[in-house]
């Protein structure tokens, strides 16, 4: 709870202050450098708005200079094609990964195929195990997951994450930003 510990960040060139256009730029490229170099990175705003803005632009990166395959709606309104990233919102014991393990808030995946019936076959982005989220479960509860909310991070884990911050945040919301790269 003690401020001036942000000073260990700003010594370290961790925190840059400008406008919220051109941080979001530098957010955005400094993700998309880490990805290119193989690394698991995720990127953090406050706002869904900004954090739907962040996902679209990181899967039109992604798809430059290629045709998308078959697409399936997500409930955030955007569309899953295989080979983006996805975050899933809702604890669901049925949809089993393993024999002690099932799909959870805030897990990652990677999409293998998006399927005409609207289901995905996906792989967990830190075990690699696979499965099918039914059509019914991908329509009501994921998302795209380059980016989320700092509320929607809690439990995220990633090699690096590139976070926004407006000010206005409180010090659990920073500690939870500060806390999601390893």
């Amino acid at each position: 709870g003690q401020p001036e510990a942000l000073g260990f960040y700003l010594d370290r060139g961790r925190i840059h202050v400008g406008d919220l256009g051109m941080l979001t730029d530098d957010v955005f490229t400094a993700w998309a450098h880490d990805r290119a170099h193989g690394l698991d990175s995720v990127m953090l705003a406050p706002t869904r708005e900004l954090a739907s803005q962040l996902n679209q632009r990181a899967q039109t990166h992604r798809l430059t200079g290629t045709t998308p395959g078959a697409g399936v709606p997500l409930a955030d309104g955007n569309t899953a094609h295989a080979g983006d990233l996805l975050i899933t919102r809702s604890n669901d014991r049925r949809l089993r990964v393993s024999a002690t393990d099932w799909v959870k808030n805030g897990d990652r995946w990677t999409v293998l195929a998006a399927h005409p019936d609207g289901s995905l076959r996906v792989r967990h982005a830190r075990h690699g195990r696979v499965l099918t989220l039914p059509a019914v479960y991908v329509t009501a509860s994921t998302e795209l997951g380059y980016a989320t909310t700092i509320h929607g991070a809690q439990g995220v884990s990633a090699d690096t994450m590139h976070g926004l911050a407006t000010g206005t945040e409180s010090r659990q919301q920073l500690y939870t930003m500060l806390t999601r790269g390893r």
